[in-house]
């Protein structure tokens, strides 16, 4: 039997989470703030280049169980798989947006 709440949990969780980890542009300016303001913000940049990349690859992960899990419980709740899917196509806009504005 599934667990209706603990089934509930895991989506809401999915897409805060999928929210959190596409919003590296947020995390990106706050290290920028941090280490050094917009003086250096050039330098800066490439130096934490590998903070986009984690980003993007926490966000796939992400997808991908809230996906599993939706699979795996046989999830047939309607607004489950509406949240699951909105903020899958949510994580997919700021991927797109990102590679396309920023690149890897």
């Amino acid at each position: 039997m599934i667990n209706k709440k603990s089934q509930a949990a895991t989506s809401v969780a999915s897409f805060i989470l999928s929210f959190l980890a596409s919003s590296h542009h947020w995390l990106h300016m706050g290290l920028l703030l941090l280490l050094g303001g917009s003086t250096s913000m050039m330098s800066t940049m490439s130096a934490v280049v590998w903070i986009r990349r984690f980003m993007i690859i926490a966000t796939l992960v992400t997808v991908l169980l809230s996906f599993y899990r939706l699979y795996k419980h046989r999830c047939k709740v309607p607004w489950v798989i509406s949240i699951t899917t909105l903020s899958t196509l949510l994580s997919f806009g700021f991927i797109f947006y990102t590679i396309r504005n920023f690149g890897w």
